[in-house]
């Protein structure tokens, strides 16, 4: 079965895409063709720039980061919620 990730993609406290985010959770969980699972960015504390290789290249030296990188590969589709900042999307999103 598909199993489709609904990533919380803001950290910031008082965020609105958390409950955005549990909203679409429970309208997809009702749909019997597809997995959903909400991953929520901040559970993974992702530092900037914290690794000495591109993600491209899949080496990774820390825990947190490989563990993101695992939750992420588990996955076979995303759904992306989060705010929109200065035009694009929050900067832990473009980190992770």
């Amino acid at each position: 079965m598909l199993k489709i990730g609904i990533i919380i993609g803001s950290t910031r406290p008082g965020r609105n895409a958390e409950q955005v985010a549990k909203w679409v959770y429970d309208f997809a969980s009702k749909r019997n063709d597809a997995e959903y699972e909400l991953v929520d960015l901040k559970d993974y504390h992702l530092p900037l720039l914290d690794e000495a290789y591109p993600a491209s290249f899949g080496q990774y030296s820390n825990e947190h980061t490989k563990a993101w990188a695992e939750k992420i590969k588990s996955l076979d589709a995303f759904i992306f919620v989060n705010g929109e900042y200065n035009h694009s999307i929050p900067g832990a999103l473009k980190n992770a």
